[in-house]
């Protein structure tokens, strides 16, 4: 094969790739709105504002539980993070069983808090 072909071949590979990365991140931003901020943060000051700081100007009750804003800026902090946390039991946690709607209304609260 000459050098012609495996360069176009080289330029298709890369923008197939472009495109699929693309699409995931247009999939991701899709996940991040299913739920309702307001209802995600009035769900957080019932559930975890004993520990966490849950708004953007409260103080923070356990020295040892992150607040929801610097959870949101985590770089590993997405709305599929998110999720699987909240349905995973945590040993320095209390074992909340949470609705996947209600999840999601926390998800979309905390990504809320994300510095763009």
């Amino acid at each position: 094969m000459s050098r012609t072909n495996w360069m176009r071949i080289l330029v298709i590979g890369l923008l197939v790739l472009v495109l699929l990365i693309a699409v995931r991140l247009h999939v991701a931003a899709a996940q991040d709105l299913r739920g309702d901020p307001a209802a995600g943060l009035r769900l957080a000051q019932a559930w975890c504002a004993e520990c966490h700081a849950v708004g953007s100007k409260t103080t923070q009750p356990r020295q040892n539980a992150a607040s929801f804003t610097e959870i949101a800026n985590l770089p590993s902090t997405t709305a599929l993070s998110l999720n699987a946390f909240l349905r995973s039991s945590h040993r320095s946690m209390p074992n909340l069983i949470i609705a996947p709607g209600d999840a999601e209304h926390i998800v979309a609260y905390i990504l809320s808090l994300k510095r763009r």
